[in-house]
Order: C-alpha cells, then structure tokens, then sequence
C-alpha cells in the first residue's frame, strides 16, 4: 500500500478529526487509521468489523485505531499497532502552517472544523460524555486560522462542529460572528446544536447571507415526561422556542433534528405528543433511532423498556411523517435558484447540497466537488 488509508465511523467530529489526522500524516505511508465509533452496540460492532477487514486487506501496513471506542473499552486494542484515546486529538492540530488546508475533494467537498469537544450533560441514554471527557472550547486563533485557511484552499462551505458545540466558551453566536469574518467568502453551516443553546443573538445572526438558513435540533422527544427521563437540558416549551426564534428572522428555515423512540417507559401518548411536535415544528428531515440498551449507561438499567415490535412501530410512523413533511419543504422550492455546492459522482450524476440542506442532483460534466454554482431545485419525482 502505497499511502494511507482512513476509514472513518460515527459523528461529523470524528470526520473533522480524521482530516486533521490526515494532514498530519500527509506524508506517511502504508498505514491504516480507523476513527471508531462506541455511541451504540451497533457502532461498536461496525468498529470491530472495519479494524478486522483493515487488517484483512492490508496486512503488512500499521494499524491505528483512535475515537471513543478506545475510551469506552479501555484494553481492548482489537490487535491494532496503536491506540489513540481521544485525550490526545483535544490539541489543535496544523496551526504550524498558518491553517493551511488540503483542497475540496480530497477527503470532502465541503470543510469540517471542530470548535468543541465533550458534554458536560449526562444524558441518560448517552455513553459519548463518559468517552469524550468534559466540555473544552478550542482556542479562537486557531479557529480562525483554520477557517482562512479552508478558504483560501477554495472550500465555499465551512461546517462547525463539536461534541456540544453549543457550549463553546464565551457563547456560540460570538464564535459564529468571528468564523463568518474569517472564512470569507465561504458560507457557514453549524452542526446539531441543543435546542437551550438557541438564543436570540444567534437566532438573529440567520439574517447573515453566508449564515446557512439550517438547524438541526437534536429534539429526542415531545414528551416532556419523557425528555426528564432522558435528563435533556430543555422541556417543549424550550424547543419550541428555540425554533419560533429562528422562524421569526428565517421564515423558510430547514430544520433538521433527532427523534427517539422506545425509551423505556414511554407510552403511546407519550409518543402521539411526539408526532404532535414534529408536525408543528415542520421538520424537514429526520433521523429517526429505536432506542437500544447501551451499557454503562442509567437508561439500560430501567425495567420498564419497550417492546421492540412496538418501538419498531414507531419508528416507522415517524419516518414516515418526517418524509412526508420532508416532500412539503422541498415542493416550496421548486423552481427556485439555490447555491449548491457539489459532492459526489456516481454514474454520471453528481449530487450535492443548497445553503438549505436541500440535495440536488445534475449531470456530473463540468462540475466538481467543491464547486459552488446557483442552480435551480426541482423536487425528486
């Protein structure tokens, strides 16, 4: 194997960190890193099977495993070279060179930057706070420099992220203000954020044209009873605030978010409340979880789970409305100019996505990842 290989598991985070890793390593070789993921048992078992097949396929090259699932199962190396906890990412990584980035398309068209890592919130369900530590804001310099520096290498898209990037010190909106300036020209998108992180200094900053005119809200659940279970910092009344916020300074927002079914002890009527909220929130995408046990964690311990045919159940019906609420958002653009940046080709077709989360999808001949072009949406048939 001539060069490096990364294969990357889990949150936007652990992409941002596979990318610096990836600069730092730019010019080693023969050498596998797997950036693994320990949210759920599935991850775990995602994880085992991507070190095994690394060392299937590339046997004579080194193996390094890093990511949360090094903290969530500590002495267990699954036979990599090296382990890398993820103390050791917390430093900011590449300022040598005065930010100096790779161009679009050689991991992603468009750039990740982490402000933020860990949570100091303990949410019942969540292992990731045990693994990742507590909340450290990354020093605003550096931020800076990164973000001038995914510009100038011709990123038109820089995606903030973080663990908990809505408890970056000194306040999220400050932050936003100060990366706008810096990844000029580029627009701004920012990763999930917990609806009590929305306030109106940074709902106001959505008026920004470089700001993307997108959230997404990490809601759970519409059960308020439920949401205390979980040990969320935020009730209904919060989450709908946070949106009424953002709706008052952009009408047309794309709000995207996560919901949670089956959490032990919650009820049909418990659940109705949820479909009650997506429906009034107007989401425009979902990422829709069965809760599963996850060791180590306070909710696994309940007795009183839901049957999985039942959670099964429910996640099929709040799929479904999030497609169908999903198909109303993207009706209310047709026709209209967008600026996408695009990402991916497959047969002839490369997709790519609009300041408003929307994908589109166009011939690939003449486009390439990164690139920024004002493009008229028509809904999918």
């Amino acid at each position: 194997m001539a060069e490096g290989t990364f294969v990357n598991l889990g949150c936007r985070t652990n992409a941002a960190e596979t990318d610096e890793v990836g600069w730092l390593l730019r010019d080693a070789r023969n050498f596998v890193v797997v950036n693994s993921c320990t949210v759920t048992t599935a991850a775990d078992r995602d994880t085992r099977k991507a070190v095994s097949r690394a060392r299937r396929e590339h046997p004579d090259a080194a193996l390094v495993l890093m990511g949360c699932y090094v903290d969530g199962h500590p002495g267990d190396t699954l036979g990599a070279d090296l382990v890398v906890p993820n103390a050791w990412k917390r430093a900011p990584l590449g300022i040598e060179r005065d930010g100096e980035v790779e161009p679009p398309g050689t991991r992603r068209s468009r750039y990740v930057l982490k402000v933020q890592d860990g949570c100091d919130n303990r949410c019942t369900f969540c292992i990731v706070w045990q693994t990742r530590g507590r909340s450290l804001s990354r020093f605003l310099p550096y931020l800076e420099a990164r973000a001038r520096g995914a510009a100038r290498a011709g990123y038109r898209e820089v995606v903030l992220t973080g663990i908990d990037l809505g408890s970056y010190r000194g306040g999220l909106a400050p932050l936003v203000r100060r990366l706008l300036e810096a990844a000029a020209p580029a627009r701004v998108r920012l990763s999930s954020i917990d609806p009590s992180h929305v306030d109106a200094d940074l709902a106001r900053l959505l008026e920004h044209p470089r700001l993307c005119p997108h959230l997404h809200l990490p809601l759970q659940s519409g059960s308020d009873r439920v949401l205390a279970r979980m040990r969320r910092r935020y009730d209904l009344a919060r989450f709908e605030r946070a949106v009424g916020l953002a709706r008052a300074v952009r009408p047309d927002l794309a709000l995207t978010g996560d919901i949670m079914v089956g959490f032990p002890g919650e009820t049909r009527e418990d659940f109705e409340r949820t479909l009650e909220v997506i429906e009034r929130a107007r989401f425009m995408d979902l990422h829709v979880f069965r809760f599963s046990p996850r060791p180590r964690t306070a909710a696994a311990r309940h007795p009183d789970q839901v049957p999985a045919e039942e959670a099964h159940e429910r996640s099929r019906q709040a799929i479904e409305l999030g497609q169908r609420l999903g198909a109303e958002y993207q009706r209310g653009f047709a026709g209209r100019p967008l600026d996408v940046i695009w990402d991916r080709v497959a047969q002839n077709r490369i997709r790519g996505v609009s300041e408003n989360y929307l994908t589109v999808s166009a011939p690939s001949e003449g486009r390439r990842a990164g690139q920024l072009e004002r493009f008229t949406f028509e809904p999918a048939a």
